[in-house]
Parts: C-alpha cells; structure tokens; sequence
C-alpha cells in the first residue's frame, strides 16, 4: 500500500507542477463546488479536511472523515459575496473502518434585475445553484485509506439551466510519524449538458494536504498545509492551524496564499454536550465585502 501510495503522490506532484493556465480558461464554470461551505472550512483557509469539527470535511478529501470514530449532524449559513448566501446540510458517520456522508449544498444569487437593451427594467430573476453529494471512504489497511464522492448539481441562471454529474476520488496515507496525515484528491471530474447551446466544463482540481497534531500545554493543536492545482488557475495553497482547548473552545485561523483576492481567516467554536456552535470570517480585498459563516453540529 506504502508502495502504491507513493506512486500516486508522485503522478499528482507532477499534475499539479505541469498543469498551467489551461488555453480553454473561460470554459470552466460551476466555481460554487469550491466555496468554502461552514464556519470550521472556512475559518482554516477554506480547508479544515481532517478538522473532527467539520462534518462536511468529505466534500474536499472523499478518504479524510474515515479516519474518525463519530456520527455528526451539520447545518451551515454563509454570507457570501456581493450579498449571495451559500448554506448547507451535511451529514458524516465514520466508523474508522468505513464512512459514509452526504451534503446538501446550495448557493442562492437572491433576485437579480432583468433589463432590455435599452436598459429599462423588465423584470427580474433568481439564479441558483443546488448540488446533493454521497461519500463512501473505506480503510484498506492500518494505514492506508481511499474515498470517492458523486455527486448531482442543478444549475439556474435566466432562462437557462444545466444538470452535470460530478466526482471526487481521495486517498489518505498515515505515515509511521505521530499524529500526521497526508492526503491526495482529484475533485470536480465529470460532465455537465449544454448550457445556451455552450457546454461548460467543470473546475477540475489536484489537491493535497497534510496535516500535524501535538500537545501544547496539555492541550491539542492541529497545523495543516495544503496545495491546489486547477486546471484553469495559477498553483495556490494555503496554511491553517486549529487549537481544541480544554474540550470546550475551538480557535481557528489560516492564510491563502496565491489568491488575488483573499490572504486570512478565522474563527471559533463552542461546544457544550452534544452541539457545537462555530463561526467563520474570511477576509477579502476592498473590492468585494467579507465573509461571514455560521453553524450548528449535533453529534449522535
């Protein structure tokens, strides 16, 4: 398994250093199945795959939530860009063996003004996009683990619609250091029907993340960096580290790197019995307003 890990690693490195800006850019589209849905992901620079606070962290790794022993219940509100709102439910259940999970995701535009050539008002619109995604995530061995996602995504704009099929395959490798995890995914493959007699292709991705865990003070810190190669966007990455205090507070925080429009993030969160509440803020240029997210997580 070590062997065909290290293999894999090697062919997605040398996808993501070959990959550059694609000739076909302004053919991708669907770009709300990267928004950063929920407070943990993004608080922790829109990652958070091997947060046990994230109950939709399968979304971005299919093999991360396997690694876990819980059953979480998520529900999610962000105040997105130019006053859209991006919301979720995402339910994840790991039985460290196997995993199963499934997310509910939508992103709403509110209602955008329809005008005529001449510029008078003629009505108005509500463009949207809905996604409903599976999860399954088995062990192979102590240390080996591989995940996919598929999922379905209904596209609205005026007069136009589209429907695409998409998927995620994941692997994560536990390597014999203490409380690390490496993890390689290819996101958002798939097709995706015409759209005004024009076929949009969807945002496909290489990523990986690794992550570290250690003792400060008695209490847990989690750091974790992550790179992404898009098939239509410069190299990017980014750095974030999570605090779980006292089994009470969690404290959140990341940096972009590479994105022309955003650097930090931040957040928190509160557990009492089986809820946690958590909150997310991520810091955008002057150009574009910030962003603000909210969640409520039940654990059965």
């Amino acid at each position: 398994m070590k062997q065909i890990f290290t293999t894999l690693c090697l062919i997605l490195i040398s996808a993501m250093c070959f990959a550059g800006i694609n000739k076909d850019a302004g053919t991708y589209g669907y770009k709300f199945l990267n928004v950063p849905y929920g407070p943990v992901a993004l608080s922790l620079a829109g990652r958070g795959v091997y947060s046990s606070n994230n109950s939709s962290a399968f979304i971005l790794q299919p093999a991360s939530s396997c690694v876990n022993d819980q059953r979480l219940l998520g529900i999610t509100h962000n105040m997105w860009l130019a006053d859209t709102q991006a919301n979720m439910i995402s339910y994840s259940y790991s039985r460290k063996i196997d995993h199963f999970g499934i997310a509910i995701r939508n992103l709403d535009y509110g209602d955008i003004e329809n005008r005529d050539d001449m510029g008078i008002m003629i009505g108005s619109y509500h463009p949207i996009d809905i996604d409903a995604t599976a999860n399954y995530a088995r062990r192979l061995s102590p240390n080996f683990y591989t995940g996919v996602n598929l999922g379905v995504l209904y596209q609205k704009l005026n007069t136009a619609s589209s429907l695409a099929l998409h998927s995620d395959l994941g692997f994560c490798y536990l390597p014999p250091v203490k409380n690390t995890k490496i993890s390689l995914a290819v996101r958002d493959l798939g097709v995706a029907n015409k759209t005004d007699d024009e076929r949009v292709k969807l945002p496909t991705s290489f990523e990986m993340d690794i992550n570290k865990g250690f003792l400060l003070a008695d209490q847990q810190i989690f750091l974790g960096g992550s790179a992404i190669q898009t098939l239509d966007e410069d190299l990017k990455g980014s750095i974030n580290l999570e605090g779980n205090l006292f089994q009470i507070f969690s404290i959140r925080g990341g940096y972009l790197l590479g994105y022309d429009a955003q650097d930090f993030s931040a957040g928190f969160g509160v557990k009492y019995k089986n809820i946690s509440v958590d909150y997310g803020y991520g810091a955008f240029n002057s150009e574009l307003n910030d962003v603000h997210s909210f969640g409520v997580t039940y654990r059965f």
